[in-house]
C-alpha cells in the first residue's frame, strides 16, 4: 500500500509553533523533543494512518507519549490532513470547525 503525503493546516503548524516557543522559555532541549515528538507522530500517522483511534466521525487522534497533545488528523483520498495539534486542556473539539472550511 502506497503511503500518502501529510499536510498540515495552518492553523495546525501555528499551534506547533506556539507550543514550541512555550518550550523553549522554559528549555531549548524540551522544545526540541516536542519538535521530535511531533516529527515521530507524523512519520507513524502517515505509515499507519488507520492505527490510531477514531475522536470523531471522520477524524483521529495520536496522543504524544512526553506532552500533553493530541495530533488529530483525517484520511483524506490523496492526503492525510492534519486538523490540530491540540493541548489537553483545551477546550475538546475546539477544532471541529476547520473541517468545514
Amino acid at each position: 500500500m502506497k503511503t500518502k503525503p501529510v499536510r498540515i493546516r495552518s492553523e495546525a503548524q501555528a499551534e506547533i509553533e506556539e507550543a514550541f516557543e512555550r518550550y523553549r522559555e522554559e528549555s531549548r532541549e524540551l522544545a526540541d523533543r516536542f519538535l521530535t515528538e511531533i516529527g515521530k507522530s507524523l512519520d507513524l500517522i502517515r505509515l499507519h494512518p488507520r492505527l490510531y483511534p477514531i475522536a470523531t466521525k471522520n477524524t483521529r487522534r495520536r496522543i504524544l507519549h512526553s506532552f500533553p497533545y493530541s495530533v488529530i488528523y483525517q484520511e483524506k483520498q490523496e492526503v492525510i490532513l492534519i486538523v490540530a495539534v491540540a493541548h489537553a486542556k483545551r477546550r475538546e473539539g475546539y477544532w471541529a470547525g476547520r473541517m468545514r472550511q
